[in-house]
């Protein structure tokens, strides 16, 4: 069975030194079968298109397919999906003849308006934002809220109202910790059939600030235990619900690290890694990796004038809700596990930021308006358009720069440590 060309189909048929069929897949060198017979006695040379054939021999030849697979004579070809979105990379592969088996692009299923969104966190600050916009923008009519204190959660009732008045059919409350997974299985296991699960939206989360150096189990525990074993829980119990999407509030925390958040960093990196891992497993999964909310919770609630006057010199701007849920739709459209969604002043960087930030948001992928900004800003801010490192390293001599580098990144790692 053959689909090359030039001497790689002479190479194939000198396999057939006894004689046998050699069928030509390709189309790009197709040859005579009278000469194939001669140079090569006992061969027989087909060139074949599928699209030719009668459609009565190949119902004939399914049917005698199916009945081989079904006595275990032939067992399917491995298969290897792709995102319709990723379809040029697809293509590439095939190309490359890398792969092995069938591979088969896969079109994201839409979010089922008739089915139920679970949203854990639900009646809190950015899981009640997000229940608003689900209901208003994405047409939601059946929405299944969990938290900890479930209808007695502050403002619960309120809210329940607002998505009614919104448009919303079903709105239910339930008090349980998604990082208990019995207690988790039963909610699940409530959802009706004629409105089965159709997306799940993870919100909850908790902190206990500290240094690695500080932290202990059980400050660990308050940490990953919502974020973590939740997320795990999760994602095991509705694995087999077909789900349209899986939704991850991660921080961006996780990607860049924030002092004092040591633990806080790791847990949402779990999720950033859960949510890749379902997508190798073919499964729907993206974690939003969030920057700062205007809006106070119960996560932000504590944050003192110099805490947010500190983000926003690191680059991390404060986001209005509009522009957030803009962003939770545009993450949920790309398709790529880990999406940062956050208002970022790369400016602050490229300027007046570390060295470790700047390295940093060289690897970010930001909207083109954005990084011209940071351009120009550089060039401006030192007239030359290289950062300040560069011109030191410029300025001194070529055995003294090694020193240097060397010297600047145990700085570094000494303050990060």
């Amino acid at each position: 069975l053959d689909s090359l060309a030039k001497e790689f189909v002479d190479a194939s048929l000198r396999l057939l030194p006894r004689g046998g069929r050699f069928l030509e897949m390709g189309k790009t060198d197709i040859r005579e079968p009278s000469e194939v017979a001669e140079r090569h006695p006992g061969v027989t040379y087909q060139a074949y298109d599928l699209a030719q054939v009668e459609p009565d021999r190949v119902a004939a030849i399914l049917a005698e397919l199916r009945e081989l697979f079904e006595r275990g004579v032939l067992e399917p070809l491995p298969v290897r999906t792709w995102d319709v979105r990723r379809a040029p990379e697809a293509l590439r592969f095939m190309s490359q003849a890398r792969h092995t088996g069938k591979l088969v692009l896969t079109v994201p299923r839409p979010w089922d308006t008739a089915g139920t969104v679970l949203v854990t966190g639900g009646t809190g600050t950015l899981g009640g934002l997000l229940a608003r916009h689900l209901v208003a923008e994405r047409g939601v009519r059946h929405l299944l809220l969990t938290s900890r204190r479930g209808p007695d959660a502050p403002g619960a009732g309120e809210l329940v109202a607002e998505l009614t008045e919104l448009g919303a059919e079903t709105v239910d409350v339930v008090a349980c910790d998604a990082a208990d997974r019995e207690a988790l299985a039963s909610v699940l296991a409530s959802v009706p059939g004629e409105r089965p699960l159709t997306a799940v939206v993870h919100t909850a989360g908790a902190l206990d600030d500290g240094l690695v150096g500080d932290l202990t189990p059980e400050r660990l525990e308050t940490v990953l235990r919502p974020k973590v074993d939740a997320a795990l829980n999760l994602h095991e119990l509705t694995r087999d619900a077909d789900l349209a999407a899986f939704v991850l509030y991660s921080s961006f925390a996780g990607v860049m690290g924030n002092p004092g958040q040591a633990g806080y960093a790791a847990a949402n990196v779990f999720l950033d890694a859960l949510a890749g891992a379902r997508r190798a497993q073919g499964l729907p999964g993206v974690s939003l990796a969030w920057g700062h909310w205007e809006q106070a919770s119960e996560l932000t609630g504590r944050l003192e004038a110099n805490d947010l006057a500190r983000l926003t010199r690191s680059g991390i701007v404060p986001m209005a809700a509009p522009l957030g849920l803009s962003l939770f739709e545009a993450g949920c459209r790309v398709d790529e596990p880990l999406v940062v969604t956050a208002r970022l002043e790369v400016e602050a960087w490229a300027s007046g930021g570390s060295e470790i930030a700047r390295a940093l948001a060289r690897g970010l992928t930001v909207s083109r308006n954005v990084q011209r900004r940071t351009r120009a800003a550089a060039v401006d801010g030192d007239g030359a358009g290289g950062s300040q490192l560069g011109r030191r390293l410029a300025a001194m001599p070529q055995a003294e720069r090694v020193s240097h580098l060397v010297d600047l990144v145990r700085a570094h790692v000494a303050t990060v440590l």
